[in-house]
């Protein structure tokens, strides 16, 4: 079995042996899983976060062939992406999985092409470039080649002295066939090989990397084989991922896959630009979209389902955070279009990346899909929602914390969009509702838009759809009244979570947690023109003493600072008493990031209900 068939369905259906017990590797399944606090001194500065990426995966006819794709098909593919659907946003093509063969390596150990192509990365880089499209490649930057491993002419990058094959244990082996084996990060010139893989791929001109199977580096573990190789262990792993995030830059997006994301992501959200939070979609179907196991386990796949994973790691997600990545989407696979609509409903307000695992020759007349402009606009502006929540409950234990049918998220400009779902097979319809002034938090009546109906449904106080079996609803929310941005929809960090114990808030809830270093709220807020504006937070501090956090606004693409305040807050009188603060800062025209968050000179706690810009 080449490596990459991994990545289609043989995690439901093992098809890689056991390489050793765990006694025989002294690994045993409890020791695999052991979790050591990250250290502080490594976060990642910057997430952009939002919307994943729009693009086409040769992932569809890996899975379906069990080879790896042939130049002429992936050819095929890109013209047709590049003329369907690319004017709709899917401007990447991404290879994917099946890649063990590939043996021709540079002088560093680098594999120049997929195996068997006339063609390089560059000249298909430059292929894709001059059709108005990008290059994504799927490799681990941990994986050395047997070639490599076997000629020791090949040196590290940057590192002459030493050789490729010295960053490796025998019998390390990522695959049965023994073409690849781990690199050992503790080794002298590990660093560099893995800094210098990715630099590679940036350099000729990709601008995204898929790394697959860090589960099995971080604890040899499979949780259907149990264990199967060498556990590298919590600090290897965390090291790789550092160098990885810090030679990735902003040069290229990285994308984790087939992480165990123990405590809750805290590593993978770090470093990662996105993760995967569900198990292999194989060959599509609704089963794979909703179905299976419903309950949580401690390792890879933490949830089975793109529902239950963008519902359990919602809390991760959002403006500035990192992006919530399911398996590709196989929109021929589903028995109805219902189905069909429902699977891009759930992706679109979850903020994930869509990859098309359909092709040319198989999406028949299903394409348009993937078309929607009016949701595509949305995205575009930076789209990432949240399951309703309940209560401030882990998902992990408390199904009930959170409601997966029913979707909302707010727009920078403030429109919201909400989206509800029917997840049951059974034949009878469903109703489902969200009352704007409970969840969203408006006082008057808002206008309503079918997005996929492409019409205006009325000036409402809530959105109530009756739902067949699979069935979906996703509709733009237009209020009538001054905009507050609501704390409960935006990006957290650190500490900062969803509550709703105290009375007096706005919509779902509000955030807290907001009183140790690291801990912040972001919110993506648009601008109509630059220059002062003043930020009135809806705050209460029942701490019984003054508190402050510091509140900054950053361009949402590059991170650079464009102003910093403070927002100070004497006592309330207890937690349900809300009162609004003003904090003056310079905003950019359009879209920005206003982070309110814990610094060093901070004291005190504060809980934050929703932030107004006053021009």
């Amino acid at each position: 079995m080449a490596a990459g068939g991994l990545t289609g369905a043989s995690l439901m259906s093992p098809s890689v042996s056991a390489a050793s017990t765990a006694e025989q590797r002294g690994v045993t399944a409890d020791t695999a899983l052991t979790a050591i606090e990250v250290p502080d001194t490594i976060m990642k500065p910057f997430h952009k976060g939002g919307p994943g990426p729009l693009y086409w995966s040769t992932y569809g006819y890996n899975n379906a062939m069990g080879v790896q794709i042939p130049e002429s098909v992936w050819k095929a593919n890109v013209d047709w992406i590049a003329e369907e659907l690319a004017p709709y946003g899917y401007r990447m093509a991404c290879t994917d999985g099946w890649i063990d063969a590939d043996q021709a390596v540079t002088s560093h150990g680098y594999i120049k092409s997929l195996n068997g192509w006339e063609h390089d990365w560059g000249w298909w880089a430059d292929y894709l470039e001059a059709r108005g499209m990008h290059l994504g490649v799927y490799y681990n930057p941990l994986w050395v080649t047997k070639s490599a491993v076997s000629d020791r002419s090949i040196r590290v990058a940057g590192r002459p002295d030493i050789a490729v094959a010295d960053i490796v244990n025998p019998g390390d082996w990522f695959d049965p066939g023994g073409q690849l084996q781990w690199v050992d990060a503790t080794k002298d010139g590990a660093e560099e090989y893995v800094k210098g893989y990715v630099e590679y791929f940036a350099n000729l001109g990709a601008v995204y990397l898929r790394i697959d199977f860090l589960s099995y580096y971080e604890t040899g573990f499979d949780q259907s084989e149990g264990t199967i190789g060498v556990a590298h262990g919590r600090d290897s792993y965390i090291n790789a991922l550092r160098w990885i995030a810090e030679a990735a830059t902003d040069k290229l997006q990285v994308s984790l896959v087939m992480p165990n994301l123990l405590q809750h992501a805290e590593a993978e959200r770090q470093y990662g630009d996105l993760i995967r939070i569900d198990n292999d979609a194989s060959f599509g179907t609704w089963l794979l979209l909703s179905g299976l196991r419903e309950t949580w386990q401690p390792i890879w796949s933490q949830w089975q389902n793109p529902f239950q994973g963008f519902t359990g790691f919602s809390d991760v997600s959002g403006p500035g955070q990192v992006i919530l990545d399911g398996d590709p989407l196989t929109i021929s696979s589903y028995q109805h279009d219902i189905d069909r609509q429902s699977a891009i409903n759930l992706f679109v307000m979850a903020g994930a990346a869509i990859a098309i695992a359909d092709q040319y020759d198989t999406i028949g007349s299903h394409a348009s899909f993937y078309k929607n402009e009016e949701i595509l606009d949305l995205r575009q502006a930076g789209l990432v929602g949240k399951p309703v929540y309940l209560n401030s409950h882990s998902y992990d234990w408390d199904q009930a914390s959170r409601d997966s049918e029913r979707w909302v998220a707010q727009l920078p400009n403030g429109d919201w969009v909400v989206a509800l779902f029917n997840r049951a097979d059974a034949a009878t319809e469903v109703s489902r509702t969200v009352d704007f002034a409970d969840v969203l938090g408006l006082t008057r009546p808002a206008r309503v838009r079918d997005l996929w109906a492409h019409e205006d449904v009325g000036t409402l106080t809530s959105w109530t759809t009756s739902l067949g079996p699979h069935g979906s609803s996703l509709v733009k929310v237009t209020p009538l009244e001054a905009i507050r941005h609501q704390a409960d929809v935006g990006g957290w960090s650190g500490g900062a979570h969803f509550e709703n114990t105290f009375n007096g808030h706005s919509g779902m809830g509000y955030v807290t947690g907001l009183d140790t270093l690291g801990s912040s709220l972001t919110l993506a807020i648009a601008i109509p023109h630059a220059g002062s504006h003043d930020c009135i937070f809806r705050v209460a501090n029942g701490t019984g003493k003054p508190a402050s956090l510091t509140v900054s606004a950053h361009d949402p693409e590059s991170g650079k600072t464009h102003s910093v305040g403070r927002l100070e807050v004497a006592a309330s009188r207890d937690w349900s008493h809300w009162h609004d603060v003003r904090v003056a800062l310079t905003l950019a025209e359009g879209t920005n990031f206003i982070t309110t968050s814990f610094g060093a000179g901070d004291v005190g706690g504060l809980n934050i209900d929703s932030v107004t810009i006053s021009t």
